[in-house]
């Protein structure tokens, strides 16, 4: 099996594509006003210009997912990343919302950069050890939205071609560092004859299954579906709620978001594996989504700065302790055959609960006082929370011998189990 240093190894160009993509984004995040003026466009057009790049991950998401199950991860990757590149290039030379526009769709259809990490995770890491890998995704994740606001704002004294121009760099950069450091980990590339002498004996392997007709994969993704839709409303529409409800200015929500993602990481550093080797994957993953329906409810009654900063520290407990889990049960549910397109899957949920939760928490802020919002978001939270019940059942825990462990380490080697 893979020792501990060379996993972490070949997963550190994962990382670094993640990270370079997120903060591409988030890095002309301080330049919406200034497009609203520069260009000439409204609130709205901006609000469609943010979407488009969700729109088109979508639907491309889960077709690039699916062709690194049939082509390989590497290559799949390096298309993911050369696309990102040619959108920031464009973003350079944007001198109108059209060119914006296309820099933002072309940065969507080659979104691959989530999927096909979390269906490496997939190949390489031991099935009880993928929820800790999925995890550091979402922190990466984090760390990007942190960094990358900060420095677009340093920045935007220059205009947007600086931020762009650093961001097609760090693409560059990470695409000559997966090229050369990025190992192949689909099976079928890594060793096909070895893989059809396993998928010969039904002892070793266990027998793909269509996604649609695999219990525990729908299971998962209803759950996955549930808490993406309501962190995406949370999360589109948070400083709406900050600004109109609690009158605060855009200063102090980013020091509040600043917060939720140092909450993250820290609880993620500090708590996350106590809890899992404590009281396992499951139990973990389930007092994550009961929190949610407590703390979504609190948003009803909230007044104050520091009921706001309280609130985000358990919303971020509550996230680092259950998403990453969750992920890594996705994964599990499938064979390899089929890790590009099911992570494929879960990131095209998680851009359409980008492009629906603007209008659905609009709708809900809309409405008079806190608690029409806080309601709905604690109420969606019941259902993964129920879910979680079943899903005890799978056998997912991470502190009990599983099939995978018993099985010789040179099947594990191939990652044709997962």
């Amino acid at each position: 099996m893979l020792n501990k240093k060379s996993e972490y190894q070949n997963l550190t160009p994962l990382w670094i594509a993640v990270f370079v993509d997120i903060l591409g984004f988030s890095i002309i995040l301080p330049f919406l006003p200034f497009f609203i003026v520069e260009f000439n466009s409204s609130p709205v057009i901006i609000g469609f210009l943010l979407s488009s790049n969700a729109i088109f991950g979508f639907f491309f998401g889960p077709i690039l997912g699916k062709l690194s199950d049939n082509y390989g991860r590497k290559p799949v990757m390096l298309v993911s990343l050369a696309g990102t590149f040619v959108g920031f290039v464009i973003l350079v030379i944007s001198n109108n919302i059209i060119l914006l526009f296309i820099a933002r769709i072309i940065d969507g259809i080659f979104s691959g950069q989530f999927p096909i990490a979390k269906a490496i995770i997939g190949d390489i890491v031991p099935p009880k050890e993928r929820p800790k890998q999925m995890t550091n995704i979402g922190i990466t994740f984090g760390l990007a939205f942190l960094i990358g606001p900060a420095i677009g704002g340093f920045l935007s004294p220059f205009g947007i071609i600086w931020p762009g121009i650093l961001a097609s760099i760090l693409t560059g950069f990470s695409a000559i560092y997966t090229a050369i450091f990025l190992k192949e980990s689909l099976p079928k590339k890594i060793n096909p004859n070895l893989q059809a002498t396993f998928l010969a004996n039904p002892n070793l392997v266990t027998k793909s299954t269509s996604l649609w007709k695999n219990n525990k994969t729908l299971t998962l993704v209803i759950q996955y579906s549930f808490i993406a839709i309501t962190g995406g409303i949370l999360q589109t529409t948070f400083s709406v709620f900050a600004g109109i409800r609690l009158g605060l200015g855009p200063f102090t929500v980013g020091i509040l978001l600043s917060l939720l993602g140092i909450f993250q990481i820290i609880i993620r550093l500090l708590v996350f594996n106590r809890l899992r080797k404590s009281i396992g994957d499951p139990i973990t993953a389930l007092l994550g989504l009961g929190t949610y329906i407590i703390t979504y409810l609190f948003f009803g009654i909230t007044t104050q700065v520091w009921e706001l900063v309280l609130l985000l520290f358990f919303l971020s407990f509550a996230g680092s302790i259950s998403q990453g889990i969750i992920t890594g049960f996705v994964s599990r549910s499938v064979d390899n055959q089929n890790q590009g397109k099911i992570m494929g899957i879960t990131t095209a949920i998680d851009n359409l609960a980008q492009i629906f939760g603007p209008i659905v928490g609009g709708i809900l802020l809309s409405f008079t006082g806190n608690f029409p919002y806080a309601l709905v978001l604690s109420l969606l939270s019941v259902v993964p929370f129920l879910i979680g019940f079943r899903v005890l059942k799978f056998g997912y825990d991470n502190r009990k011998e599983t099939k995978t462990e018993k099985i010789p380490e040179k099947v594990i080697e191939t990652g044709i189990i997962s």
